[in-house]
């Protein structure tokens, strides 16, 4: 496909296939369906369903933006001298009248879907109209001074406060009107639509974002996957290997401390991750525990000053498992793991050099059967299916985590029989289980809390599949207040940094 001329990233334009907002995806293929982006074809179809409303925006913004000018003019030529009251209802006007203009302009000028992409006008138009507000009820005293004679009943001075109302209504209607015009001309932070295709947001009280952001959400196979070895380590400066040497020292000391072992193992690191339509290719390269620790668990604001790249970035492997009899398992953290002790986590661990097959080529689906029978008790034969459902990344540490789904031959009451907290290698203390129903999900997460973001991440795509994408984002409204980001793998790098350090 030709590069379209304009890119998604800059415009509020809605996929046909899934209905998913398009801002910040490359120009390739819409993140959520896999639909291949054809930029014109979506300018003329949000051109033509915002058509009308941007025409009646546009003329109601420019006939008040007008007409409050012209009423300026009333203002200014009046016999008397102008007061200080009159010159702050002077302002008033003129700041409403102007910030009328303004978007009548740019709304006859936009050529993108309806409603348009806020930003610094639109900032600036909010202020003009709250200043015009209250300018307009400043202005307004001038009529107690005009007031010669006034009529006082039980110690109010009604013919000055009544006149004061109506003046007051009269020099705030634009700011008013401004206010208006500006919440449907607008789309909502967060990239939500307000031109009513979405549900309204779900008061909750949590003011809190969703605590991950997702680079793909995309359904793999074994023989889809494929990957290069990047051999070049992570770049890196003095300041962050500096930051590295004093936090393994201190987790050093700790461990000795609690008497528990620490060592720095060899790990694999996620360079970068490419999707296509019916590909995922990954370019993996080398890290270690030791830079693990030193970057993305306890450095990772610091060193993402610097880029995405130069933290050590292993890449997890977890899995969502599903049980014979419909329930979706998930285990209750330890104490003794490094990090999320206590919390509900899905089953898995980090990808290792020991991870390659006889072919020296990284066995993914192998080291999530793994996981799976180390921390679960599953054989190798009770997997009946294993598919890659997406990449996701914990809002804090950042670490990539590719997401799996296993459907099992075995039940809920044969895992919690096999399952044994007191192994010595055991990372969970005990399994939680909830029936693989859209009704139980929310609640689940909520009486589970402390949940691990990888976990909730994984629980709420495995429903967006299952259940479609209505009940996914009503199920984050309710949870998070709004849709977690979405970053297309290939272009983290810079959205990390610009959009979601921590």
């Amino acid at each position: 496909m030709s590069e379209p001329r304009i890119a998604p990233i800059e415009q509020a334009l809605q996929c046909p296939e899934c209905d998913y907002n398009l801002t910040g995806a490359p120009s390739q293929r819409c993140p959520w369906c896999g639909w291949e982006i054809d930029v014109d074809l979506l300018v003329a179809m949000g051109a033509k369903s915002g058509h009308a409303r941007r025409i009646s925006v546009a003329t109601t913004a420019l006939v008040v933006g007008i007409g409050s000018l012209v009423a300026l003019t009333s203002l200014l030529l009046q016999p008397r001298a102008m007061s200080t009251w009159d010159g702050l209802a002077v302002l008033a006007v003129l700041a409403a009248g102007g910030g009328h203009i303004a978007l009548g302009l740019r709304a006859f000028s936009t050529v993108v879907q309806w409603p348009m992409r806020p930003g610094s006008l639109a900032e600036i138009l909010r202020f003009a109209a709250y200043l015009s507000i209250i300018l307009g009820l400043l202005g307004a005293g001038s009529v107690f001074d005009a007031v010669p004679t006034p009529l006082v009943v039980r110690g109010v001075q009604v013919n000055g406060v009544l006149e004061y109302v109506v003046l007051a209504l009269l020099l705030t209607m634009p700011g008013w009107a401004l206010l208006l015009l500006h919440m449907v001309s607008f789309r909502s932070p967060g990239g939500m639509r307000t031109d009513g295709r979405r549900r309204k947001l779900v008061e909750t009280g949590h003011s809190e974002s969703a605590p991950f952001f997702i680079e793909f959400v995309q359904r793999f196979t074994k023989d889809q996957i494929s990957h290069t070895w990047n051999a070049p380590p992570r770049p890196t400066t003095p300041a962050i290997e500096e930051a590295i040497a004093r936090t393994w020292e201190a987790e050093l000391a700790l461990a000795r401390e609690g008497e528990r072992m620490l060592f720095n193992g060899d790990l694999i690191r996620l360079v970068e991750a490419r999707v296509t339509a019916d590909q995922l290719h990954l370019d993996l390269g080398p890290t270690c525990y030791r830079d693990f620790l030193g970057t993305n668990l306890h450095n990772a604001s610091m060193v993402l000053q610097c880029g995405v790249r130069h933290l050590a970035n292993p890449l997890g492997i977890s899995s969502t498992v599903l049980t014979s009899d419909g329930f979706l398992v998930f285990g209750r953290r330890g104490p003794r793991v490094s990090y999320h002790a206590g919390y509900l986590h899905t089953f898995g661990g980090i990808l290792e050099p020991s991870d390659r097959d006889a072919g020296a080529q990284f066995d993914l689906f192998g080291c999530a059967s793994r996981e799976l029978t180390e921390e679960l008790g599953v054989r190798r034969d009770e997997i009946a299916e294993i598919i890659i459902a997406g990449l996701v990344r914990d809002r804090n540490i950042l670490q990539p985590e590719l997401l799996f789904e296993a459907t099992l031959t075995a039940s809920r009451a044969e895992l919690s029989a096999r399952f044994d907290p007191t192994l010595p290698d055991q990372e969970h203390t005990g399994l939680e289980f909830v029936r693989d129903e859209p009704e139980a999900m929310v609640a689940f997460l909520k009486r589970s809390a402390p949940v691990a973001p990888v976990a909730a991440a994984a629980l709420l795509l495995h429903g967006r599949q299952a259940w479609g994408n209505d009940w996914y984002e009503q199920s984050c409204f309710v949870l998070y207040g709004d849709l977690p980001p979405i970053h297309v793998a290939g272009a983290v790098s810079n959205k990390v940094d610009r959009d979601i350090a921590p």
